[in-house]
């Protein structure tokens, strides 16, 4: 069967495989995975501005992002359904890979340009620089008002550490306070923030 001679079947198919791959490149995006996206048809760069700064305009270079591979035609003759489902899925991840690469350079360029950034010089992990990391977020609320907590990325070899802090900041009535105190000012910045949108809209 000639794929050539049936437009609307090659179509789905084409369909069908695209969504697979975009489905596996993005399982490898991580705490990237759930980030809202729009599509940009003509341009060479992103010209945006911040929440903290509206008149402050920037230029994002868009990066090239690929994957390549080569089939012989004998190859392609022997492949099954699950070879080319098994090619898909390892260049897809390939792909999601550079992607999430290349979203973490952008947030490390972004904080880095409006100084939200926490140098511990080498300290270890205390529940004061994780409070004081806290401040530097910006924080959504639901409808009824509990703080959307941000995802927190952290290296594998400090996960056990992460967990003890956390702990140790749940048990410490000085703490559980500072970050009550954080939140009603994030509270405060976000309804401000919600403000401001709807009399724009």
């Amino acid at each position: 069967m000639a794929f050539p001679l049936y437009p609307e079947l090659k179509s789905e198919v084409e369909k069908m495989l695209l969504k697979f791959f975009e489905q596996k490149a993005r399982e490898e995006l991580g705490p990237f995975r759930d980030v809202r996206r729009f599509s940009v048809h003509e341009g060479q760069k992103l010209v945006h501005n911040t929440l903290d700064n509206q008149e402050d305009r920037r230029d994002m270079a868009y990066e090239v992002g690929s994957v390549e591979f080569a089939i012989s035609h004998e190859e392609m003759a022997e492949m099954t359904v699950d070879d080319v489902r098994a090619l898909l899925e390892e260049k897809a991840k390939e792909f999601g890979a550079q992607q999430a690469q290349q979203s973490y350079r952008v947030l490390d360029q972004v904080t880095s340009e409006t100084g939200n950034v926490i140098d511990a010089s080498g300290k270890p992990l205390t529940v004061d620089l994780f409070l004081e990391t806290i401040s530097k977020i910006s924080i959504a609320f639901d409808k009824f008002g509990n703080p959307q907590m941000p995802t927190i990325v952290i290296h594998p070899s400090m996960a056990e550490k992460y967990r003890t802090l956390l702990e140790e900041a749940n048990n410490d009535e000085d703490a559980r306070q500072r970050l009550n105190e954080i939140l009603t000012q994030k509270k405060g910045e976000y309804d401000a923030e919600q403000a401001r949108r709807k009399l724009v809209d």
